[in-house]
């Protein structure tokens, strides 16, 4: 009989190398606690901005907005940056934490054990540690999403999803379908349509898209910003509080109406072509659905070998697509630019809490955790970038810094009071969900249109309802009194 493998422990474990866990991994030590190990299924650090690799993806917050404010300053080319750079962000910050991060380590489970007060992790080469605290940063647009559409997995042609970009993929020359019109599609269009002999983009619904205003930084103000810590500082604070002003028309449709005006006249002025125009006329409520940023999608949509198709998908036939009126179209390679499983990750089937309650079965009722991190059932554990935690307006990264600090005000005041365990009480945890669901109802997100921001019940569970400077103030201290010690 074959010995089971010992036991690794740890005092804390945090699975993911995206923003959040490094984020988290950085804090502690720059505290100089060093107590922890990190697990990264992939071979590199750098989660979504490791994955998404399409031609053309970047960030839509301001780059120096979107890193980390406990980390050595980075001299960001651009004012949006590419994904590139920030991957390489990334593995800069990774490189500082050495040995701590061990990669090629894909968690398979991760259980309480209640008898021991312990998380026990399994990974797929299956080995087991142990650790006394689990925080989970895995990302919540994590899994790709592919559309349920009849014949795809007889297409002839490659199938490339934005999420699952395969390296040195090139298109140059042939006919290219494109399903979608979402964050990624906005990027992936205009940087193939030069390439590509013929672009056919699928619409479903008409995004709103404003200008990005995008610009590389001149070499003078990257030296400045090198050099002089406060203007850096300085010119991050005013990208916040200017990113911080727009949740303003957010949470007051009537202001987000007046801004609809603006957009209209923009898109009326700037396409030409009336049918066109009709077509990218968004009919939803603007906000509702994520804003998109582009400085090149309308004229994509002007080129004569670029065809906007409004028309459903019927099915596919081979190298064909045909729509609900019978339109075919001959493609040579198909496009998924189709976002990710949010409301389903199922990420949320690998962590099983009390009595061997998984999160998946737990969220049946509804997706939420308490301060966007903890669920009753679960002790010891913590989600980065959980329910309620994401924002339409402002930066994640904000938000993470606000969750990496909290996390460690819990695990301070956990270990001078001498417990080992601890969980958010059950009253705590819906009290908090049911004050989400009523300050969402306020929200543009709830008036009128579908997105991934909503459960099938229609109830936002994605992004938090209010300013993030709210969610600092209320993250600025662990509330003891919320919880239950064991």
């Amino acid at each position: 009989m074959t010995a089971s493998p010992p036991l690794e422990h740890w005092p804390l474990i945090i699975i993911g190398t995206g923003f959040a866990g490094l984020s988290l991994a950085l804090q502690r030590m720059n505290d100089g606690q060093e107590d922890f190990i990190v697990l990264e299924q992939a071979q590199s650090p750098g989660g979504t901005w490791r994955d998404n690799r399409y031609p053309g993806c970047a960030c839509d917050v301001p780059s120096h907005l979107y890193s980390l404010s406990c980390a050595p300053p980075w001299d960001w080319q651009r004012k949006y940056a590419e994904a590139s750079e920030i991957e390489a962000y990334l593995a800069h910050l990774a490189h500082s934490l050495g040995a701590r991060i061990r990669y090629r380590a894909q968690v398979r489970s991760a259980s309480w054990q209640a008898r021991e007060q312990l998380w026990q992790v399994e990974l797929d080469d299956g080995s087991r540690l142990t650790c006394r605290f689990l925080v989970a940063g895995v990302g919540p647009l994590s899994e790709p999403a592919w559309p349920d559409l009849p014949g795809l997995e007889n297409f002839t042609g490659p199938l490339l999803h934005t999420a699952r970009w395969p390296r040195d993929r090139d298109l140059k020359g042939q006919r290219v379908g494109l399903i979608g019109t979402g964050a990624s599609a906005i990027q992936v269009g205009p940087a193939l349509a030069p390439e590509v002999a013929q672009l056919v983009i699928f619409q479903r619904t008409a995004p709103w898209v404003v200008a990005r205003k995008d610009h590389p930084y001149a070499t003078g103000t990257r030296r400045l910003l090198g050099k002089l810590p406060f203007l850096r500082r300085a010119y991050r604070a005013w990208l916040y509080l200017a990113r911080e002003l727009k949740g303003l028309a957010f949470l007051w449709p009537s202001l987000m109406r007046r801004i609809e005006k603006g957009v209209r006249r923009d898109l009326a002025h700037q396409v030409s072509n009336p049918q066109l125009r009709q077509k990218i006329m968004p009919r939803t409520p603007m906000g509702c659905k994520r804003i998109l940023l582009s400085d090149t999608w309308w004229s994509t949509l002007e080129l004569p070998h670029v065809t906007l198709e409004t028309d459903p998908i019927q099915h596919i036939e081979a190298a064909h697509l045909v729509t609900e009126t019978g339109a075919r179209y001959a493609l040579d390679a198909l496009v998924l630019a189709t976002g990710f499983r949010y409301q389903d990750n199922p990420m949320a089937s690998l962590f099983k809490g009390e009595n061997g309650l998984t999160l998946e079965d737990f969220w049946k009722a509804q997706r939420s955790a308490y301060l966007g991190m903890m669920m009753p059932s679960f002790p010891n554990f913590f989600l980065l970038t959980g329910p309620f935690s994401g924002l339409g307006h402002n930066s994640i990264v904000f938000m993470i810094e606000c969750q990496t600090r909290w996390i460690q005000s819990a695990l301070a005041h956990v270990a001078a009071q001498g417990k080992n365990e601890f969980k958010v009480r059950a009253q705590a945890y819906a009290t908090f969900t049911e004050e989400m669901n009523q300050r969402s109802k306020k929200t543009l997100w709830m008036q009128g249109c579908q997105s991934w921001y909503l459960d099938p019940a229609g109830r936002n569970t994605a992004l938090w309802p209010g300013f993030s400077l709210s969610y600092w103030w209320r993250t600025r201290h662990f509330d003891a009194k919320d919880f239950d010690y064991a």
